[in-house]
């Protein structure tokens, strides 16, 4: 009797299994039919944005729907999905959840010049936009290839000149001039540096927390409860960007792009 009852539980627990990974293919199936009619919205309300705002404000909603579906429920989360996602919001004229999902297919997509564009267009267009620390236009004066040049040319930069520093440490085998050991020296520079440039931005997109407020206005405290007076006399604004330094229940401390920090409620936010 004990082996038919754990043949019957073996068997459910496989069909179960099944039936799981069936609702998985299924689901993915279902969220590029969402994608689809999401674009679909989207490029009806791009055209009728003018003759007919309303109508274009519902379609961009039924995209917005559709996309959150997707990346909420399914597996299918990429970085095509966020940049759509993101083009919606910036239709819509909500910058903060625009900037967001930008940067969130950044994470995926990080050499995507177009999707950075975009970005750097939604960042001119929010309210909050702050000066630099001292510290931060030191150093982009210091290591301007480490910010002036994208990620992809730093990969290829290192890929460059790890090759030509091996190909001139074979040369200097046979030649042993005082120009083949400057020149492998440069190359030895040239190649620990883009390496180190490259590692820091993967190690800032995948390790570092940030963040973007995503509420129309947000005031920004001395500590973690309303009862702390403002840090500034400025509220901040949806898009406004942040590194977050430590994360409470309702409460979250976070850096400013100008090296300050303050508290911002967590349904203010979303973290990327």
């Amino acid at each position: 009797m004990r082996a038919k009852i754990l043949l019957l539980a073996g068997f459910l627990a496989v069909t179960a299994w099944a039936a799981e990974e069936g609702a998985v293919a299924l689901s993915r199936e279902k969220a590029l039919l969402l994608c689809s009619e999401a674009e679909a919205f989207f490029h009806e309300a791009n055209e009728l944005g003018q003759t007919e705002p309303a109508r274009a404000a519902e379609l961009c909603r039924k995209a917005v729907a559709r996309y959150e579906r997707v990346l909420k429920d399914s597996e299918l989360k990429n970085a095509r999905v966020y940049y759509n996602l993101a083009n919606v919001y910036f239709r819509m004229e909500d910058l903060g959840r625009a900037i967001l999902n930008y940067r969130r297919a950044l994470l995926l997509d990080p050499n995507d010049g177009k999707l950075q564009q975009n970005l750097q267009y939604a960042r001119a267009r929010r309210h909050d936009q702050f000066k630099e620390s001292e510290q931060t236009r030191m150093m982009k004066t210091l290591f301007f290839w480490h910010y002036d040049l994208r990620l992809k040319t730093r990969q290829k930069l290192f890929l460059g000149t790890f090759l030509l520093f091996w190909l001139n440490a074979i040369a200097l085998l046979y030649c042993s001039r005082l120009s083949c050991r400057v020149t492998l020296i440069l190359l030895l520079i040239l190649c620990v540096s883009s390496a180190g440039s490259v590692g820091v931005s993967l190690w800032n997109m995948h390790k570092q927390k940030y963040g973007v407020v995503v509420a129309a206005q947000s005031t920004p405290r001395k500590g973690d409860s309303e009862s702390y007076e403002p840090s500034f006399a400025e509220k901040l604004h949806a898009g406004c960007e942040f590194k977050l330094i430590q994360r409470r229940r309702t409460w979250s401390e976070v850096e400013l792009p100008d090296g300050l920090s303050c508290w911002l409620q967590n349904k203010d936010i979303e973290m990327l």
